[in-house]
């Protein structure tokens, strides 16, 4: 059995660590699975991904993976008729 101990202020309280199990494996391999609307595959098995781990209140954790292959990110072209300046299309 793994353990940590994590210091919160003064009070440290020893915690047993989540394992990643088989069976969660799984789910996300299955959540990767997915595909674009047109049927291409998003992920795939040679892509270089990144794992992060976060999380927004002490008991939320949330696992990051991100695709780095598809770095850097190429954005639109910004729209012709639209001007940024005064948030508007143009006539």
């Amino acid at each position: 059995m793994l353990q940590v101990t994590l210091d919160i202020g003064t009070t440290t309280i020893p915690h047993q660590l989540m394992k990643l199990t088989q069976e969660i494996i799984d789910k996300i391999q299955e959540a990767m699975l997915h595909t674009k609307k047109d049927g291409t595959i998003n992920w795939k098995d040679t892509d270089e991904i990144e794992v992060n781990l976060a999380g927004t209140f002490a008991a939320d954790r949330f696992i990051v993976i991100k695709n780095k292959t598809k770095d850097p990110v190429v954005s639109a072209a910004p729209h012709p008729n639209f001007d940024y300046e005064k948030k508007e299309f143009k006539k």
